[in-house]
């Protein structure tokens, strides 16, 4: 399995979560813009100096970004919670068995 891909989408993900732009982050990392694009969509792989950094500036422990399914992306799981949040009582119960099926 390529890890690049699922890799970053997960800091993208969570950049996004903190808030920052690419231009911000590659910034705090001491990084070029470019070359945070090309992690994030999995054209090329961060140096560990790049890692080392991301845990503290993201607020996220290192296992956490290794954490994924292939199947199920960030955005659709953020998309399934926003439902729930939505769903009135009587769907509620629906809503989470589905979810929880979705992720077993």
């Amino acid at each position: 399995m390529d890890l690049r891909k699922p890799l970053g989408n997960k800091i993208r993900f969570y950049r996004k979560q903190k808030g920052l732009t690419q231009e911000q982050l590659a910034e705090k990392i001491g990084i070029e813009t470019n070359t945070l694009s090309n992690i994030e969509t999995g054209k090329s792989f961060m140096s560990f100096k790049v890692f080392q950094k991301l845990p503290e500036i993201l607020e996220v422990q290192p296992y956490e970004f290794f954490i994924y399914d292939e199947n199920v992306t960030a955005e659709h799981k953020k998309e399934l919670v926003s439902k729930i949040k939505n769903t009135k009582n009587s769907k509620l119960l629906f809503l989470i068995e589905n979810l929880i099926n979705q992720f077993d």
